[in-house]
């Protein structure tokens, strides 16, 4: 489910409606910016734009498609999935076999629609969501998008004119890891010095920070299927020798073996491994006002 993934489109992409060949030109000028509508110019024109602000960050990020066309999705390897980048107005999916991209835009009522949309054409094994998928991500009407918390989770559900679902989707809520964070225990011990610290980037799926000797960094990942689980995985660090080696070590092995994390007293939060035992304790080191 990596970006990186859309390359293909690059070589095989075709639009839905015309089949004919992606040109490097359309590549790269379909870039639209999201469009937020706040029509009214009364005392509602402030509420409005806050509502859309609101709706387009909530439904920014990665979605796992768990249902299209009224048929759930089992869990599979290969989970069809959305991807919205607010700073683009772009979208990215896969409907478990081919890649689909295009522009969006999002009005304060939560009317979603669909524009300029790609994709793969490669011949996959009959998959009874696939069509449901293609078809709902089309653009050939605008959609009604609505967002639900249930737990740790949150869901989209995308429906059309006359409210019949055409499309559920997934997402994490681990944006609570966000930010810079001062490590203050490894293994049950206390961590020496304040100079050890940890910066997750959720969006960026990244992470970097110092061990109290060594910088070192990262990638992560977040499986949306399981609530609060989190990857570390690819670190490298400098190799600087220091006095406490032992701690440094403690911490990269923690990160390695951490497999969840949740939100504790006062804001602060515990990195879990596969058993819940807690590997590493993080608080929050507040952003500097200029």
């Amino acid at each position: 489910m990596k970006l990186t993934d859309i390359l293909i489109i690059s070589i095989a992409a075709t639009t839905i409606s015309s089949c004919s060949l992606l040109s490097p030109k359309s590549k790269t000028t379909d870039m639209t910016p999201i469009k937020v509508s706040t029509a009214k110019s009364d005392g509602s024109n402030k509420n409005a734009a806050s509502s859309a602000e609101d709706l387009a960050d909530r439904i920014t990020g990665e979605w796992v498609i768990v249902s299209a066309g009224g048929k759930s999705i089992g869990q599979i390897d290969d989970m069809p999935y959305i991807t919205f980048e607010k700073s683009s107005g772009r979208f990215y999916a896969s409907n478990g076999c081919n890649v689909l991209n295009g522009s969006y835009t999002l009005s304060p009522s939560g009317k979603l629609t669909f524009g300029e949309v790609l994709s793969t054409m490669k011949m996959c094994q009959d998959l009874p969501y696939e069509s449901s998928i293609t078809a709902a991500l089309s653009g050939e009407s605008p959609l009604n998008a609505s967002i639900k918390k249930l737990g740790h989770d949150s869901y989209l559900t995308l429906t059309d004119a006359k409210g019949v679902e055409l499309l559920s989707a997934k997402k994490h809520n681990m944006d609570f890891l966000n930010g810079n964070w001062q490590i203050t225990s490894v293994g049950g011990k206390t961590v020496e010095g304040d100079e050890a610290s940890i910066f997750i980037d959720i969006n960026e799926l990244k992470v970097h920070g110092n061990t109290g000797c060594n910088f070192f960094n990262g990638v992560l990942y977040i499986n949306p299927d399981k609530s609060n689980a989190i990857d570390f995985s690819n670190l490298g660090s400098t190799r600087m020798m220091c006095p406490n080696m032992e701690q440094e070590s403690a911490i990269l092995l923690a990160l390695e073996e951490t497999v969840s994390a949740i939100q504790g007293s006062e804001g602060n939060v515990m990195l879990l491994n596969s058993a819940g035992k807690e590997l590493m304790t993080l608080r929050s080191i507040p952003v500097e006002k200029e």
